[in-house]
């Protein structure tokens, strides 16, 4: 991630602050930084716990409550996206700034899981929350299904 996504997070967490009346913290600023990383060891699609697991890890003075906290606030701000694929916690990961929506195909045996982006539900997911008086902020669009491996019962 360059230093300019970075900085397109910072913005929305910005806005949403002076909006609020609120002001950011060391350790919020310190987590973001960390999420923007590429080098930070997360995979793309991470649990919080392991997220928390590292940066405490790393000392870098965020505690694994600020973490917990921070989530659900990058996630309300749409910084982060949080998924279930099956299971029976979320897994986080940061938007893309480049394109905002993307899908997943879902394993039901074994959680196993690909991105897709083949088409647009935007349209769609905009209509039907137009006709029903809400604003779309977000959507999500899961297929789940049994992978190739567990078909073959492996």
């Amino acid at each position: 991630m360059k230093n300019a996504d970075l900085e397109y997070y910072k913005g929305i967490l910005d806005r949403f602050l002076k909006e609020k009346g609120l002001r950011n913290s060391s350790p919020r600023d310190k987590l973001l930084t960390f999420l923007c990383d590429p080098s930070n060891g997360l995979p793309q699609h991470f649990e919080a716990d392991t997220a928390a697991f590292m940066i405490v890890k790393k000392e870098l003075g965020v505690s694994r409550a600020s973490v917990f906290r921070n989530f659900n606030l990058f996630t309300e701000i749409g910084i982060l996206r949080k998924s279930k694929f099956g299971e029976n916690h979320f897994h986080y990961e940061l938007t893309d700034c480049k394109k905002k929506f993307h899908h997943h195909l879902i394993c039901r045996k074994c959680g196993r899981f690909i991105e897709f982006d083949k088409g647009s539900f935007n349209n769609v997911a905009k209509k039907i929350a137009s006709e029903n008086g809400y604003e779309m902020t977000d959507y999500r669009f899961e297929v789940f299904g049994i992978c190739p491996e567990c078909k073959k019962g492996k």
